[in-house]
């Protein structure tokens, strides 16, 4: 199952500023100002992350999207990507993202905006027991579980952000009953019930499912992003996160992000190296349908290349 995580592009608020376009007219016309503005763009990476942990289950990955600006403050954007099957079991191998909202203020200086945000993983749902029935387990040799719960992994957002200049701030209130289908059944089921059930040491199963169903419903996140330019085809892009999640105190963490994007011949070349650092970090250990195990939130340098259209 997936560890606790969201998207760290901003949700829409960041990659958008209203622009204007001059077409042409006549001589004797005014010229004619585009009061919009739409922008697509196309990108590989050697793995797709989202705060830190990796969606793609250490691989690599794609993804569309599209922005757009009115001149009155207004944004939209949409995005398309892969993902695991692992990590996101049942599904397309895709997700969806949409949000609409409002920007303000001086890019150069105070700039603030607001808006509504959603993830959808088309498919993708996980059936996983709420609780064990521990002696009855351990008379049979038969699992009894205390019930059994389908949980999906959409998300939706509430998101603000204020910045100043390059500098900006961006805090994200979970709407949906759980974030990335993060709750008491798949972090317990798919961290500690299996290796307690194969004859392990049952003790942090039961302490993770000690306090019955719980959601992750109404967690915070919080970034900081900051970008430098060095010349007119080079920056340096720096981010710093932080999650607090709702019940699930193990999935607390930071994640962060320092990385170089050079434009050359129509592309954006990028080198990032991204990590994350969560309190317990057992929830980054996920394994695969063959009982193969890998650590999505280890610290690693992602390459990538887009075109923007």
């Amino acid at each position: 199952m997936p560890v606790g995580r969201v998207l760290t592009k901003s949700l829409a608020l960041a990659a958008l500023s209203a622009t204007t376009t001059v077409h042409a007219a006549a001589p004797t016309e005014e010229p004619q100002i585009q009061s919009y503005s739409i922008d697509y763009e196309i990108k590989a990476v050697t793995d797709r992350r989202t705060r830190g942990v990796s969606d793609t289950y250490n691989r690599a990955g794609a993804e569309f999207t599209l922005n757009a600006a009115h001149e009155s403050g207004l944004l939209g954007y949409l995005q398309i990507g892969s993902v695991s099957k692992t990590l996101f079991p049942a599904g397309n191998g895709a997700t969806i993202t949409g949000a609409v909202g409002y920007r303000s203020g001086d890019p150069e200086r105070l700039h603030y905006g607001v808006g509504i945000a959603k993830e959808w993983f088309p498919g993708a749902h996980a059936e996983a027991p709420t609780g064990v029935h521990w002696e009855t387990t351990a008379a049979t040799g038969v699992p009894s579980f205390t019930g059994m719960v389908d949980t999906r992994f959409d998300t939706s957002y509430l998101v603000a952000e204020l910045g100043w200049g390059r500098l900006e701030g961006r805090y994200l209130y979970v709407l949906s009953r759980d974030f990335r289908g993060n709750n008491t059944a798949t972090l317990c089921g798919s961290t500690y019930l299996m290796p307690a059930l194969m004859g392990g040491d049952p003790t942090q199963a039961i302490n993770c499912y000690g306090n019955g169903l719980q959601h992750s419903g109404g967690t915070h996140l919080l970034d900081l992003d900051y970008k430098y330019p060095l010349n007119g085809q080079t920056k340096l892009i720096a981010h710093l996160g932080y999650q607090k999640v709702k019940h699930f105190a193990g999935l607390d963490g930071w994640d962060y992000r320092l990385g170089v994007v050079h434009t050359r011949w129509g592309l954006d070349f990028s080198a990032d190296l991204l990590g994350a650092a969560l309190r317990n970090r057992d929830f980054a250990n996920v394994a695969d349908a063959n009982g193969h195990t890998r650590r999505v939130d280890s610290a690693t340098v992602v390459l990538g290349i887009a075109k923007r259209f």
